[in-house]
Formats: C-alpha cells, structure tokens, sequence
C-alpha cells in the first residue's frame, strides 16, 4: 500500500469521525451553555485544577483553546484527540446589607413667595418617600449550573513543508447569572447572559523550537433581565394653575422595575506563539492574544416607573422600547513561561484583560411608547419623555470604572507515574469592578486548584476531575456580606480519546 493511499484512507476515516464529533456538538448546543460571573477563564478539566496556569505547558485537545501553537507539540501531538468535559458550577447562596439607594422625591417651588403660597393650597412640598440611606437587607440564591466544553484536535499532517495540526472547540467564555431578592439585591434579581464561542485553529511548527497557532472567534451571546432600579432624576415642571404658571423643581429618585431580553453575533480571532528558547532545555515561553469582540445585542424593554410627588402627581408610566445592549469581550494576553524540575512541570502565567476600554452592558432605548397612569393635579403636566431625559441612568450602569486586570497563576503537574499525573495551583486574580461603588459586585480573589488524570486503554484515552475554589475578598464592597469571603466553586470532569 503507496504512502499516498494510506494518507488518503486514513483522511477517509477521520471525515467519518468528524461527522460523529459535529453530531455530538449539535446535541451539546442544546443544553442551556452558562456561566455564572462574567468571565470564566476555567474552560477544561486542565484549566479548572490549573486555575489556567496553563499555556506554555498547555498540550493536547484544549490547547485548541489554551495555546493553538501547542497543539502539535508533547508526547501526543501526532494523534487526534477528543476531549468532553462538564463543569459544575456552585456559588453558595449568601445574605448581605447595603446602604438603600431609594432617595425619593424632593418637591420645592422655585417661583417666588407670592406664586409659591398661592400654590400652597394645591400642592405639597418637601419630601415624599425615600429612606436617606437606612441599611437594608439582601439575599441571593445558590447557582448549580452545569457547563460542558468540547476540544478537538487533529493529528499531524505535512503541509508546505510545514507540520501543521487543525482543531476547534465549543466553549462559554463569558456570562453572568444572577437571582437575587431582597431590597439590597433588586438590581440583580433575575438577570442572565449567556455565551457561546466556537473556536476553529490551526498550528504550524516552523522548527523544533518555534510553534504559531491561530483562529477566528464566532461568539453567540443573548440575555434576559429583569430588575429594580432606583434611578436619580432632577426635572424643572412648569404648573398652570389657571391664573398663573409656577415652576416646580423636582429631586430624587425614581423606582424603575423592567424586564428585557437581547441577542446578537459577534467575531473576533487569536493568534499563539511558543519557543523553546534553548536547544539544550526543556523550558517554554508562550505568549498568546485574544482579540475583543464587540456586541451590538439588539431586542426589546419593557420598564415600569413609580412616581410619587404627593398631591401633585402619584402612579406609574410604562414604557416600552426597542433595546440595543452594547458589551464588549475584551482583549486577553497571556504571558507564560513553563520549566520542568524532575517529575513536575512548573508554570507561571501573567494574564492581563482589558476591560478599560470594554463596554460592560451599556443600555439604549429607541422608538419609546408610552402610557401614563398617573392622577393629581400636575399629573397631565409631566411628560414621560422629558422625565427620561431628566434621569441619570449612568449612574446605575453595571460597568461604570472598570479597569484593566491582572491575574498572576502558578501551576503544578506531578508525573506520579506513567499513567497518573496530579495537578495542583494557585492564583491570585484581581477585579476590574472598582469597590465600594454600584455595579456588578465583584472582588479580587484568591483561588486554589486540585486535579488528576488517570490513562487506560495503553495511551488511547484518559479520564480525570478538577476542582477549583475561588475566595473573593468583598471587605471593600458596596455590599456587605453576612457570610464572610465570596465564594466560586468549580467542579470539572472530563475524559480524552486519542486515534
């Protein structure tokens, strides 16, 4: 049998096999792909018990996500590999307190002594509800979520002159899940979203000391929410009291409830570069970038506003509107060095995520309908839309003074035997929400990691679990944790065949 005839039976059999994996990929998209906070860095069995310490050591098929220019490197670099994991996903439900942001409304005539007491007789000033920052109490849920992933590789083929390895994967970069109760934990009461990347790559080995790798990003993102909102506003009114117009100055904020959903595509790409700097040495230097990727979501709000302004005005306006959601994937660069000491592979990874420049949920409204229900004797004189122009939605954006962030990891992988290796990690990850501010509550963490895999079947395949706890350090917190440090529990299991 000619070389050429065997390279074409064989490229016969990994179409067939191919066939099965996109199969399995289908059945795996219908499961609900979720993350819980907003981004996951965990993506494989590997990933969970090396908190990520893991991309100039990264091999086999979640190198595909990792460090593609590693996928045709290590002891299996010429076989196809397939590995499915499932993470299980745990944040212990927790209660905490925080300062009430319901200010409520300040009336005040602004026209004088002599229009403002002929006013007196219709029209109460001063101050209409609010609770002038009184503590209240929050609560959230536990999340159990299960997450699976999917890593393929293929094995080694000569192109160009070139070794040059193929892959892909199926991962949950990114989401956030919340249902929250309470006063204090409103503004996350029912908010989801959730995304889903499919990776293509490719390798090439220029030498035995230089390997590039690369790929485009196809993102599916969509979200569902549903919170209150005690949004500022500061409006001037004018007030016809039939013999003569007063102007009223109206301070405070507004309790806005709203439900909404949006969806969008987006795209971007990665590229991976490793060296063995020394031909005499074992030691690896990786680098690898992730591109941001930008998303426009698009879909439709439904808001409810209360007003209370005493005799003057009291009930609800309804909106609904067309909803543009802009959030951003931020760039990701990865910095790594990887050195072997005996049994134990060594590795250092400096991860720097650009959130500065990220839009973080940033919300628009558009083609605006509105229905007014409110009574009293001004009650004809607010308009809807110059009372949403007069609020101050930025100040209760869920992204507002994120910066860049920086996580330092180091990861430990002990060859116990030839068939065992033991894992071990830790890492230290610091937030880019700024603390003691409203938004998405976050805070720097410190995680620890532990896993093993174990081969059978001489090499073919192998079967491991992965466990990861973060602790998050909420001392600095707009909200005030009842049950001491944060927590993220991961829980991965993941088998590997090779053919």
């Amino acid at each position: 049998m000619t070389k050429l005839l065997r390279e074409r039976m064989q490229f016969g059999g990994d179409m067939r096999l191919m066939k099965i994996f996109y199969l399995i990929c289908l059945c795996l998209f219908g499961s609900n792909l979720l993350a819980s906070g907003f981004r996951l860095t965990e993506q494989s069995l590997n990933g969970t018990a090396l908190n990520s310490a893991y991309i100039a050591g990264a091999y086999g098929a979640d190198s595909t996500y990792y460090n593609p220019a590693n996928m045709g490197l290590g002891e299996y670099g010429d076989k196809h590999e397939l590995e499915i994991d499932a993470s299980i996903i745990y944040i212990p439900a927790f209660e905490f307190d925080a300062a009430s942001r319901d200010k409520g409304m300040n009336i005040q005539c602004l026209s004088g002594k002599i229009k403002c007491g002929i006013a007196d007789a219709f029209i109460d000033w001063g101050q209409f509800g609010g609770k002038n920052g009184a503590i209240v109490d929050g609560y959230a849920k536990k999340t159990l979520q299960p997450v699976p992933k999917i890593f393929y590789k293929t094995r080694t083929y000569e192109i160009l002159g070139l070794k040059t390895n193929f892959g892909l994967n199926f991962t949950t970069p990114s989401g956030l899940s919340m249902d929250w109760g309470g006063e204090a934990g409103a503004f996350l009461d029912d908010v989801m979203i959730m995304m889903m990347e499919f990776n293509p790559v490719v390798s090439f080995k220029l030498s035995d000391q230089v390997a590039i790798g690369g790929g485009f990003r196809f993102l599916y993102s969509a979200g569902e929410f549903g919170n209150t909102l005690f949004v500022p506003i500061s409006q001037d009114i004018n007030q016809d009291l039939g013999a003569t117009n007063i102007l009223i100055h109206a301070e405070g904020t507004t309790k806005v409830t709203q439900t909404s959903n949006a969806a969008a595509n987006g795209y971007g790409y990665n590229l991976a570069l490793t060296i063995r700097p020394f031909k005499s040495s074992d030691l690896l230097v990786a680098v690898t970038y992730r591109s941001n990727i930008a998303l426009e979501m698009k879909g439709s709000l439904s808001a409810i506003s209360y007003v209370d302004m005493g005799k003057m005005a009291q009930g609800t306006i309804n909106m609904d509107a067309d909803l543009t959601l802009g959030a951003d994937l931020p760039p990701i660069v990865n910095i790594a060095i990887a050195k072997r000491f005996g049994k134990v592979l060594a590795e250092f990874v400096m991860e720097t995520t650009y959130y500065g420049k990220a839009r973080i949920f940033e919300f628009a409204y558009a083609n605006q309908k509105f229905t007014s229900n409110l009574t009293g004797i001004g009650a004809g004189f607010v308009n809807p839309d110059e009372m949403l122009g007069a609020a101050d939605y930025s100040a209760v954006a869920y992204g507002n003074g994120w910066k860049d962030a920086t996580a330092y990891r180091l990861g430990l992988t002990y060859q116990h035997s030839p068939k065992l290796k033991i894992m071990g990690s830790f890492a230290y990850d610091k937030t880019p929400a700024p603390q003691g501010q409203f938004g998405i509550p976050d805070a720097n963490a410190y995680a620890f990691g532990l896993g093993a895999r174990y081969e059978l079947w001489d090499g073919k395949a192998d079967v491991g679990v992965a466990y990861s706890l973060a602790l998050k350090d909420n001392r600095k917190s707009f909200l005030r944790s009842k049950d001491g440090l944060g927590q993220l529990q991961l829980l991965t299991f993941g088998a590997k065949y090779r053919f």
